[in-house]
């Protein structure tokens, strides 16, 4: 797997039978972001950043975002992210009101187990100690020609076999805010998706 874009593709296929729709690498100032928040709400205009990884919309119509963050070796043979990648991306990911947010840690077979664990440990904790709300798994990714599985990583250190992320977790407590309700309205307008009712 080259990266997270091939990732986010894998994903949203594999997901979207469990959802009304999952969208992949949704990018808000392409779709025009800036001009159309000038227009109806005025100056400041907040930043589109960032790209939301994953996009689902579950059955209820409840909009929910995934930041993925994807570990392999480096030519080195060092792990190319730190243990903390993406918490950034997915506290950011909160202003845009999404139901639920998710980080989802996926690691290259070729990474040793006690990596693994360690860095999900490492980042489970800080997220937990911090009780910031975001929904954080982790995955060990093999492949095969024909195949990508995902095994979901536990705290006690075991591993469940071909086991996809849960986009489920805590609520986000910036989703009845103002500014988050616009963006979630600007979502919903320019990918055609209904209010829940």
């Amino acid at each position: 797997m080259r990266g997270e874009l091939q990732l986010a593709a894998i994903l949203r296929d594999k997901l979207r039978p469990d959802f009304k729709e999952v969208y992949a690498n949704v990018n808000l100032a392409s779709n025009k972001f800036y001009p159309h928040w000038e227009k109806w709400h005025g100056k400041p205009v907040p930043s589109a950043q960032p790209q939301i990884d994953l996009l689902m919309v579950d059955r209820s119509l409840w909009l929910l975002a995934a930041e993925l963050k994807y570990f392999r070796k480096t030519l080195k043979g060092q792990i190319n992210l730190p243990f903390y990648a993406g918490i950034d991306e997915a506290l950011a990911l909160l202003r845009f009101g999404f139901k639920v947010v998710s980080l989802w840690h996926f690691f290259n077979e070729e990474i040793e187990p006690e990596d693994m664990k360690r860095y999900f440990r490492s980042c489970g904790l800080l997220l937990d100690n911090l009780n910031l709300p975001i929904n954080y798994q982790a995955f060990r990714v093999t492949e095969s020609i024909t195949e990508t599985e995902f095994w979901r990583l536990y705290y006690e250190g075991k591993v469940q076999p071909k086991e996809l992320p849960t986009a489920y977790g805590r609520s986000n407590p910036l989703a009845s805010n103002i500014d988050a309700q616009r963006i979630q309205d600007f979502f919903r307008n320019v990918l055609r998706i209904p209010h829940p009712r």
